[in-house]
């Protein structure tokens, strides 16, 4: 069962038992253990394409990032000489494998790798031929799904499980290992997507956010920087009930992603593009037509796994495509294994290093300042604004040992709608707007967070982003006792939350 995908066909007599032989027919058709293997489909020409490494798995499953992949997982190149028709087995020696990466230089894959079924699953990186494997994370729980970062770190999702349900955050470690450190808070399941041009993360998670959701729950894109500062959602778009996730930059700054119903058992969806500077997203490409990882290729053109359909007697298989990113359309296939999905083609290319965005965080401070400039601004509320009078606002937290809201107290809303509270660094935290009498108004149900020196500043109570907010100057910053100081309760230090 330790056994890596590509080596897997090498088992000779039937296992004993009958869960044994049930294992034995599921993996007898994984790819041939040799370091090269004859391609089974490369259906087109592959010109002007340059190498692509890819992910296949005999079945690909709704699950969390470390239970994808039940069979097993092979990363493979395919080289771009149309003379060779052959694959090139990368990952031998794993159970499982995927989530490639190609540096900046374009001469190292960054990959997810379970060593043996059960593993952990860590961080590793290796050449482009598969040599000099090197694992990079030894976290106790499940570190994977990772992307190069300027300044030789790297983003990872690390998933942990605590009770009956997984939880998922993000951290940042360096190249070498060392320095690995947790950047978002609370328990809500973020995994990254992908790294945007001006250094900031792409990531995806609940709306709101919360813990483990249920079927049926929206999952949205979000933005922060690499120091963990200015969480912000992508796009407001969570009136559906929707998962967004394989978020790619295209070179225009557009951002192209997969939309799927969150109530469906599927691992795909319909392509989606957000225009640079557009408010929301559109359709790109066939509809009615499942996809996954789209990546951009050329200028013009994306390679994507697009899912075949399927056979009376075998499950629906993904295969690469090529797709024209101005039509829409679907061009010639790249690559198909009449046993095997093929998932997350990346072209093996030199790529643009990000902006560095430089860590902003005060180490020696152990909190920080939330501002609202005008919480009687809400995109929610008739005509943009809520009209009842809000005297204060509540901040609660979350207790890192059980689980449980807590109160850190109350701070004064004044006349104009503006308050200016601090709070214990690296605690989720969530506002409520009361009025005089202590009635709720508006609640925050989702956790966001301050990182310690980090000033954070908000235009209204989920305010219309495409306005700007009106220039005065706020009446809480007038008063003497501002920030309002929250937070003298007893569970923990902003360090132990940040573990």
């Amino acid at each position: 069962m330790g056994q890596g995908l590509g080596q897997q066909r090498r088992v000779a007599s039937v296992c004993s038992g009958a869960a044994s032989l049930i294992v034995f027919v599921l993996l007898v058709h994984l790819p041939a253990s040799p370091q090269t293997a004859r391609a089974k489909s490369a259906v087109t020409p592959r010109v002007a394409l340059p190498d692509i490494v890819f992910v296949q798995t005999p079945k690909l499953v709704l699950a969390p990032l470390a239970q994808r992949f039940p069979q097993g997982s092979a990363i493979v190149r395919l080289p771009a000489s149309a003379a060779q028709r052959v694959l090139v087995h990368l990952s031998d020696g794993f159970f499982a494998a995927a989530d490639p990466q190609v540096s900046f230089d374009g001469a190292r894959i960054l990959f997810s790798g379970q060593k043996r079924q059960g593993d952990r699953w860590q961080l590793w990186e290796m050449n482009l031929d598969g040599s000099n494997k090197r694992q990079v994370t030894h976290c106790t729980e499940h570190c994977l799904r990772g992307a190069y970062l300027p300044a030789e770190e790297i983003a990872v999702t690390v998933q942990e499980t605590k009770g009956t349900h997984p939880l998922s955050y993000l951290a940042v470690v360096n190249n070498d290992g060392t320095g690995f450190h947790r950047i978002t808070f609370g328990n809500a399941p973020f995994q990254l997507e992908t790294v945007l041009r001006d250094g900031r993360i792409v990531a995806s998670a609940s709306w709101p956010l919360v813990g483990a959701q249920q079927q049926g729950a929206a999952r949205i894109l979000y933005t922060l920087r690499p120091d963990g500062t200015a969480l912000e959602s992508f796009r407001c778009e969570h009136s559906d009930k929707a998962t967004q996730a394989d978020a790619e930059e295209l070179d225009d700054g557009s951002l192209v992603f997969v939309r799927g119903s969150a109530a469906e058992a599927r691992v795909s969806g319909e392509l989606m593009l957000i225009r640079q500077g557009a408010p929301g997203a559109t359709p790109l490409g066939p509809r009615q037509i499942a996809f996954e990882s789209p990546r951009q290729i050329f200028a013009k053109e994306l390679l994507v796994a697009r899912q075949a359909a399927a056979a009376s007697s075998s499950p629906a298989l993904f295969e690469i495509y090529r797709l024209n990113l101005q039509t829409g359309a679907l061009g010639a296939r790249v690559y198909a294994d009449s046993h095997l999905s093929s998932i997350q083609p990346t072209p093996v290319i030199a790529r643009t290093v990000p902006k560095r965005y430089w860590d902003t965080l005060n180490p020696q401070s152990s909190t920080g300042n939330f501002i609202s400039l005008n919480s009687y601004l809400s995109a929610d509320a008739p005509r943009g604004r809520i009209s009842q009078q809000i005297a204060k606002v509540r901040v609660f937290t979350l207790d890192s040992n059980d689980g449980h809201e807590r109160n850190l107290g109350d701070a004064p809303v004044e006349s104009d709608g503006s308050f200016f509270v601090q709070v214990p660094a690296n605690w989720p935290v969530r506002f409520v707007l009361l009025d005089a009498k202590g009635q709720t108004i508006r609640e925050e149900h989702g956790w966001i967070w301050a990182r310690p020196g980090e000033e954070r500043g908000c235009t209204g109570c989920h305010g219309d982003k495409a306005l700007a907010p009106e220039n005065h100057w706020p009446e809480t910053l007038r008063r003497f006792d501002t920030p309002t100081r929250l937070g003298e309760i007893s569970h923990g230090s902003a360090q132990s939350q940040a573990k």
